[in-house]
């Protein structure tokens, strides 16, 4: 067998074979990944979507409170310098590090993670070597092991354009590419369904990336067909004159482990083991919508019965329409033939939208959806308190899921990958910009200021021969900070090249999201501040209510450095210490 023939077997055996997971349940992994993309996107897995059927969607705004609840953003992740002494560095990779997510899209990156973990429990990262790694469209695979997708060789089909296919020639054989764009035809193949084909405008190329260990024979002339070593393959098919497949080598040759080019996150492993995918929030699911889908569909033929019907026995008044008689007109029937309504009143509609609702429910209670996540406004007269006791027990388990997700973050993508080409780019010796907190201002100019403070005291000193006093120097340090204050919140940074190439380097991702608990915890703020702000001696007295409150600012919206005045206010003199004198005494 050659990798042309492989990879065709394979690829029908991810269609076709089913694993057992127990003596009566089985699973396919292409299957499960098609049916959880149809119920996401509102659409029946079986059966024509033609309007023909109702789809009573309920799964949407379960999926939508699961996407906005696991998310979190780039500032919760902190790098910095895993060592004593030169942990004063973590400052500048801290710095930087926004600068290169938003160049990036980490962030959108973070986002795409989220729903493939919603969508199909199942998140396949690729290392693309010099920059964020690139999420793989689970609707792209080929074939993997549907044991566990990171146990076996990885197939990813790729549709690309014959400029994106140019692209590669220098690296890939360039006479197979010009081979490849020849026979290129003006169609696009669609993997996830059965390999039908859309007509485009342009060529596509459908291109096959086999990475894995493989036979030694395969990449290499005259190497041994039962050694198999790491290896990559990018291969094409184009059908002959008999209408057989025939492949075209792109690129072959050694390639890395597999786990150093593609990393797997799986959150729910304990029930769902024995597959690549974990029981996703959407499988969860699938009963729910089916069985409101068949409510939606038998409320739909009441309706369709729903119709008003008159009978009578006589001639004279038979085959009338009632839509063309003037209104208030009276109708004379004969005698012994009246005219009567036939029953067309909706039957059993009630059980019906009963059964809808249930559905409903029991699909926010299986995706931790409260009314609250949902945007919907609580019955009237529920105390606020209640209502948020609500939200915060209904998003443990989204912040369970989240946790997993960051771990994947930090422990695995930010540690084998993402760290290593953050610091090579910021080793090439780079100038940006980037804004401060007032903590961090005032931590910066501060030691800014002492520095300068320092040059002009020995300044001073040389012309003048004086050595000023303490309270001098203190007075300078203060005037140097409050000019490099009123430069505003943005800093200018400098990184010397190769300043961290020996620098060992480790990140932590903040997910706590003390935002979250902002309302939860504003009555018990306010009045605490309440009682600060009538004793402003107490911000000085107690830096740690400073903190506090200047965290209230910034999670509100506000910026601590236009309160600086109110936390910083100055301190009462203390109360006179001389003797007081007998005429003092005399009159008190």
């Amino acid at each position: 067998m050659n990798v042309f023939d492989y990879i065709k077997l394979e690829e029908n055996n991810y269609r076709t074979v089913r694993v057992p997971l127990t003596s009566s349940k089985d699973w396919n992994m292409k299957e499960h990944i098609e049916r959880c993309t149809n119920v996401a996107n509102a659409w029946y897995h079986q059966g024509n979507n033609d309007g023909l059927r109702p789809y009573d969607d309920i799964v949407t705004p379960v999926i939508n409170v699961g996407f906005r609840s696991e998310g979190f953003d780039v500032k919760d992740i902190v790098p910095f310098v895993d060592d004593a002494e030169n942990s004063y560095k973590s400052f500048l990779i801290k710095k930087f590090h926004p600068q290169w997510a938003r160049k990036n899209e980490l962030d959108t990156f973070i986002d795409d993670v989220v729903e493939s973990s919603v969508i199909y429990d199942l998140v396949l990262v690729k290392n693309i070597n010099n920059a964020r790694p690139e999420l793989v469209d689970l609707k792209t695979l080929a074939f993997c092991d549907q044991t566990d997708v990171m146990a076996g060789p990885i197939c990813i089909m790729h549709q690309l354009t014959t400029g994106e296919i140019t692209e590669f020639k220098g690296k890939w054989i360039d006479s197979a590419i010009d081979q490849t764009i020849t026979l290129a035809q003006a169609k696009k193949k669609v993997a996830i369904a059965q390999d039908r084909q859309v007509q485009t405008p342009g060529k596509y190329i459908a291109c096959y990336e086999l990475r894995g260990n493989l036979p030694e024979s395969w990449e290499k002339e005259g190497g041994d067909p039962n050694k198999y070593t790491p290896q990559m393959h990018v291969v094409t098919y184009y059908k002959d004159d008999s209408g057989k497949d025939q492949g075209i080598t792109l690129y072959s040759g050694p390639d890395k482990p597999l786990s150093e080019n593609f990393k797997a996150l799986k959150i729910d492993r304990v029930r769902s083991k024995g597959r690549a995918c974990g029981r996703s929030i959407v499988e969860t699911l699938f009963e729910p919508q089916v069985w409101n889908n068949y409510s939606a569909q038998k409320i739909k033929k009441l309706l369709d019965a729903a119709i008003t019907i008159f009978q009578t026995d006589s001639e004279e008044l038979a085959n009338q329409k009632l839509t063309e008689l003037p209104n208030n007109t009276i109708l004379k029937h004969e005698n012994g033939k009246p005219i009567t309504k036939v029953d067309g009143n909706l039957q059993n509609l009630p059980a019906f939208q009963n059964q809808q609702i249930k559905m409903a429910n029991d699909a926010r209670t299986l995706g931790s959806a409260s009314d609250a996540q949902l945007g919907n406004n609580p019955v009237s007269g529920t105390p606020f308190a209640l209502q948020q006791l609500v939200v915060q027990q209904g998003q443990g388990f989204h912040e369970y899921r989240q946790g997993k997700i960051a771990t994947f973050f930090a422990d695995i993508l930010y540690r084998d990958w993402i760290l290593k080409y953050l610091v090579d780019e910021m080793n090439n010796g780079m100038n940006f910009s980037e804004e401060l907190t007032l903590d961090e201002m005032t931590e910066v100019y501060t030691k800014m200021a002492e520095h300068h403070a320092e040059e002009q005291i020995i300044a001073t000193i040389k012309r003048t021969g004086k050595v000023p006093t303490k309270q001098d120097r203190v007075q300078i340090i203060e005037t140097l900070k409050e000019q490099y204050m009123k430069g505003g919140q943005r800093g200018f940074f400098e990184i010397v090249k190769n300043e961290l190439k020996t620098i060992p380097i480790s990140v932590m991702v903040n997910i706590k999201g003390k935002q979250r608990y902002m309302a939860q915890n504003a009555d018990k703020i306010s009045n605490l501040l309440k009682q600060v702000i009538s004793n402003p001696q107490a911000f000085s007295q107690m830096p740690g209510i400073a903190k506090a409150f200047n965290q209230l600012l910034e999670e509100s919206g506000m910026s601590a450095i236009d309160f600086t005045q109110v936390t910083t206010a100055p301190e009462q003199p203390a109360p006179s210490t001389t003797p007081a004198t007998t005429d003092q005494l005399a009159t008190a």
